[in-house]
């Protein structure tokens, strides 16, 4: 396990030197997407499995992809929703939900999300290095009158991935929906966190029935 971890910790390092990007509101970092791809698959390949596959909706496509190892076991899993009348949502589809999985391997800087996916919803970053980068996280929006770092707490503390999808879709639908209209970098950093949360959930599952 330990000789993995350097691994995954030598394809990061050649992701970043390829680049990191910040974004301004939450002063979380990223690499790209394609990087992630190029030297997970340089450094992995015959030894770990990608499987992605697409559905199709009729506004969107959603992105699955596996990450696996020589017996099959799943070591990560990624998904990716893009609106059809996005450029090349299909395509996006695909890497993102690749990249979403690789971030879950641990292939990722401090922030799940690769630049290209910033890129497609419209999001400014800035690199690093550069003199113009200044760290500035808001921490306090508030959403419909409901702080974030809340609505981040409760979702660190669901027990099971019911509770997770309750509020999300339920208790604070509304504040998600305001957070992807008019704060898009606070929306990505919400579903950051629940994608991560319900990944332990589901891992915890499958722990104990296995």
């Amino acid at each position: 396990m330990e000789h993995l971890k350097l691994r995954i910790a030598k394809v990061v390092d050649k992701c970043k030197e390829d680049g990191t990007y910040m974004d301004p509101e939450t002063g979380k970092s990223c690499i790209k997407a394609a990087s992630k791809i190029k030297y997970f698959i340089e450094e992995f390949v015959g030894e770990i499995g990608i499987k992605t596959s697409i559905k199709s909706f009729d506004d969107f496509y959603v992105g699955y992809t596996e990450i696996k190892d020589k017996d099959g076991l799943i070591l990560s899993t990624g998904h990716a929703k893009v609106f059809r009348n996005k450029p090349n949502s299909f395509e996006c589809a695909e890497t993102f939900s690749l990249s979403r999985a690789l971030s879950f391997f641990g292939v990722m800087d401090d922030n799940i999300t690769s630049k290209e996916e910033y890129d497609h919803i419209g999001i400014p970053l800035k690199e690093r290095g550069g003199a113009d980068v200044i760290e500035h996280p808001n921490a306090k929006v508030s959403l419909l009158g409901t702080p974030v770092e809340h609505i981040i707490e409760l979702i660190s503390k669901a027990k099971h991935p019911t509770r997770l999808h309750y509020i999300k879709n339920v208790s604070f639908a509304e504040e998600f929906n305001v957070a992807i209209t008019r704060h898009p970098a606070v929306y990505r950093d919400l579903m950051d966190r629940y994608d991560v949360r319900m990944l332990q959930l589901n891992n915890q599952g499958a722990k104990k029935n296995g």
